[in-house]
C-alpha cells in the first residue's frame, strides 16, 4: 500500500461489519466492562472483501470475535495481533496484498489488498467515552471517534466533544471536525510519525419499503439479513400488522407516506421501494423521495403503469431528469415470478446501485 487516502461510494459504508453494524452484539462487551482489540480496514484496494472502515472486535483472550475485516482470508493473523495489542497497548498495522507480500504467508482470496489497523478499544480507559459511545451507537447518532495513539475523542454534531481530547493536537481536533463537517467517511490519515484514525459512525443503511404486500414481507427479511434498517409504511390496516412479518422490520407505521415520512431526514444513504401497486399510496411516497437526496428509488409496477406514473407525477411539476431516478419496472432482471424471486430482484438491485455508488 502506498499511504494514500482510499475511499469509496456512500462514504466508505459498503461493507457489513462496520461499527454500527456489528454494534448490538458488541455492547454486551461494552456495558459488561469486556477488554477488547478493535481492527480496521484502514486502506482497501478493489478486488476487497471488505471496504474501509470495516471491523473485527476481538476479545483479550481472543476466544471470542465479532465482525470482519476480510472473508476469512486473514482473521487469524489479525486476532493474535489484536492479542499483542492488548497486552502492551500499542497500536499496529497489518497490510496484506499482493504488491507488498503477506504477513505470515497469508493472502486475500480476492487478489486485493487491505491495510488493517489494530488497537485496544477507545472507550476501554474512559468511562465517560465509553458511556457517551455507547449512547450514540444505541440512539443511532452521528458522531466522530478520533484515535491517535492512546489518546481518543468522540465529536458530537452539536460541536460537543466527549473523552480525552486535552492529550490531542489542537491542529488534528480542527482536522476531524473539518472532515465530520464535510460529511467524509472513515479515514486513517499520517500524523507526525504516526497515523490518526477518523472512525465515522452513522445510524445504518435504510430501506424505507412503500406497503406491506407478499412481496414486501420477502423484501424486508433480505434487507435485514444485509444490516439494513427497515421501515415499512402503509396506511392499510389489514396489511400494517407485525405478525405478518417472519423477519419484523425496525419500524412498521400505519400512516400515509407523505404523513409518516415528514418525521424522516431523508439522504443520499437512503433507499426505497414502492410496492402496493397503489397510485394514491405509491405517488404519495414518491413524490416525497423525488424532493430529497435519496440515493436509489424503485416502483414496482409494468412498464405500461410506469408511464401511466410518470404522466401523473410530471402533472404535478416533477422535471423528466426528477422522475428518471425512478427505477421502474423495479429489480434485476432475473426471471422473477415468485414473490420472494421478485424480492430477491429488489434488494440485488439496491445492493448493485449501493455498490455502484450510481445511486
Amino acid at each position: 500500500m502506498d499511504g494514500k487516502e482510499w475511499t469509496l461510494p456512500f462514504g466508505g459504508d459498503l461493507a457489513e461489519g462496520l461499527m454500527q453494524d456489528i454494534w448490538p452484539q458488541l455492547r454486551n462487551w461494552v456495558a459488561e466492562g469486556t477488554p477488547f482489540a478493535l481492527a480496521t480496514v484502514v486502506e482497501a484496494s478493489r478486488p476487497s472483501p471488505r471496504g474501509i472502515g470495516s471491523v473485527l472486535a476481538v476479545r483479550s483472550d481472543g476466544e471470542q470475535f465479532i465482525g470482519s475485516v476480510s472473508a476469512g482470508c486473514v482473521e487469524s493473523e489479525v486476532i493474535e495481533a489484536a492479542k499483542a495489542c492488548m497486552l502492551d497497548g500499542e497500536t499496529r498495522w497489518l497490510t496484506f496484498g499482493p504488491e507488498n507480500g503477506f504477513p505470515w504467508e497469508v493472502s486475500l482470496s480476492c487478489g486485493g489488498g487491505i491495510r488493517v489497523r489494530v488497537e485496544p478499544f477507545a472507550g476501554q480507559a474512559n468511562s465517560e467515552l465509553s458511556a457517551r459511545l455507547s449512547e450514540l451507537l444505541d440512539t443511532q447518532e452521528k458522531g466522530l471517534l478520533l484515535s491517535c495513539g492512546m489518546e481518543h475523542c468522540l465529536l458530537l454534531e452539536d460541536g460537543s466533544e466527549v473523552g480525552s481530547g486535552s492529550g490531542l493536537p489542537e491542529e488534528l481536533l480542527v482536522k476531524a471536525r473539518e472532515h465530520f463537517k464535510l460529511g467524509g467517511g472513515t479515514v486513517e490519515i499520517e500524523w507526525g510519525d504516526t497515523r490518526a484514525l477518523f472512525r465515522v459512525l452513522d445510524r445504518p443503511k435504510r430501506l424505507f419499503v412503500i406497503g406491506a404486500a407478499h412481496i414486501a414481507i420477502h423484501l424486508v427479511g433480505f434487507a435485514r439479513a444485509l444490516n439494513f434498517e427497515t421501515i415499512v409504511i402503509d396506511p392499510r390496516d389489514a396489511y400494517a400488522q407485525l405478525e405478518r412479518f417472519p423477519a419484523p422490520p425496525d419500524q412498521l407505521i400505519c400512516e400515509w407516506p407523505g404523513q409518516a415520512l415528514a418525521a424522516f431526514n431523508i439522504g443520499p444513504g437512503d433507499c426505497v421501494a414502492a410496492m402496493t401497486h397503489d397510485p394514491k399510496i405509491d405517488d404519495d411516497a414518491l413524490s416525497v423521495f423525488l424532493k430529497s437526496e435519496c440515493g436509489y428509488i424503485g416502483a414496482l409496477g409494468s412498464r405500461k403503469s410506469h408511464a401511466a406514473r410518470l404522466k401523473r407525477l410530471g402533472k404535478d411539476g416533477f422535471s423528466e431528469n426528477t422522475l428518471a431516478r425512478i427505477r421502474a419496472p423495479i429489480g434485476l432482471n432475473i426471471g422473477s415470478e415468485t414473490p420472494a424471486e421478485i424480492a430477491l430482484s429488489v434488494m440485488a438491485e439496491i445492493v448493485q446501485s449501493r455498490n455502484s455508488g450510481d445511486g
